[in-house]
């Protein structure tokens, strides 16, 4: 079984395809690896920059909801101190209403008293003067009596 030259260039060009094709799968792989490496990479920055927007939208989130809060306090304490104001404006206008009442009963009781003493005063009055008249009535006619008589 001689080899031939036929052969001998058969088996380096087999051989000579064999490197290539090593070669070929070689450069293939490290394609693949270096794709997958670079896909990899892609992924952890996607989820880099991903953890990171969440993490800023978590914290954008948690000041919004501190500033709500800060909010609904400040306006459960307006709303308190402005009850607190009116409750205490109300207790000042009570107070008011109830010293002018009293003012009002002590007025109208000091007028129905100077109306009496000058309904008292008038009938003392009227009364000294009926007397008055009569008097005068009881002299005129003493008069006029004392001339017819003589």
């Amino acid at each position: 079984m001689g080899e031939t030259e036929a052969d001998t260039d058969a088996l380096r060009a087999g051989e000579q395809e064999i490197r290539q094709l090593r070669t070929t799968i070689a450069a293939l792989r490290e394609q693949i690896e270096q794709a997958q490496y670079e896909k990899d990479r892609a992924v952890q920055a996607a989820v880099a920059t991903s953890n990171a927007e969440l993490s800023q939208l978590k914290t954008a989130m948690q000041a919004m909801r501190d500033k709500i809060e800060e909010t609904r306090i400040a306006k459960e304490e307006a709303v308190q101190a402005t009850a607190r104001d009116l409750s205490g404006e109300v207790v000042q206008l009570k107070r008011t209403a109830a010293a002018l009442r009293e003012r009002i009963e002590m007025l109208s009781a000091q007028s129905d008293q100077r109306i009496d003493e000058l309904k008292k005063a008038h009938n003392d009055e009227v009364r000294h003067l009926h007397g008055t008249i009569a008097a005068l009535r009881e002299r005129l006619e003493s008069a006029a009596a004392g001339r017819s008589g003589t």
